[in-house]
């Protein structure tokens, strides 16, 4: 037997109203506890709002492979991300010492909201990535917060440090390796 949210995307991909509602009745609180992990209950509602506008929308760009509510948790989390993003003040790497850098990093590690279980295991985790990050050399540093946790595309990382595309990508390549091998080192 097919799944019934299937067939309302395909409903919905049909261009049938009711099917949306049927869509939101089905799975309205599980994307609202799920955004909510993310922004909080008031902006949860707004997302919530561009979500289902999204779906109407862009309903074509389902597949129809997978399931329907794992399209609809990727919309929900982008959506939820881009608002942390946009509201997230961005500071020039170069103008911030380390201390200010750290702060700079927890904060945006601190935007998404775990729950209980998952905050134990972050904790110690996040101590150890932010260790690992405090001790890259500058450059990779700064380019690895443009394009990681401020969500700037490499073009746009490039053009913010005056340098070429390709040199982006290698400083972004070895931070991942530097980072990589100092956490290894401390398990």
């Amino acid at each position: 037997m097919e799944d019934p949210t299937v067939c309302l995307m395909r409903r919905i991909k049909r261009g049938d109203p009711s099917a949306v509602d049927d869509l939101i009745t089905r799975h309205q609180a599980a994307l609202r506890r799920h955004l909510e992990r993310y922004v909080g209950a008031a902006d949860a509602d707004d997302l919530l709002q561009e979500l289902w506008l999204r779906v109407w929308q862009r309903a074509g760009q389902w597949d129809g492979r997978g399931r329907p509510l794992a399209w609809l948790l990727v919309i929900g989390t982008n959506l939820a991300l881009n608002l942390l993003r946009d509201r997230r003040p961005a500071v020039p790497l170069a103008a911030l010492g380390d201390e200010e850098f750290s702060e700079t990093l927890a904060s945006a590690s601190d935007a998404i909201v775990p729950g209980p279980e998952d905050q134990a295991i972050w904790g110690d985790q996040l101590d150890r990535v932010r260790a690992a990050v405090a001790q890259l050399p500058a450059d990779k540093r700064e380019a690895l917060r443009l394009v990681r946790i401020e969500g700037r595309s490499v073009q746009q990382a490039a053009a913010a440090l005056g340098i070429p595309v390709g040199t982006v990508k290698s400083r972004l390549h070895h931070a991942r390796k530097l980072l990589m091998e100092q956490l290894e080192e401390d398990t």
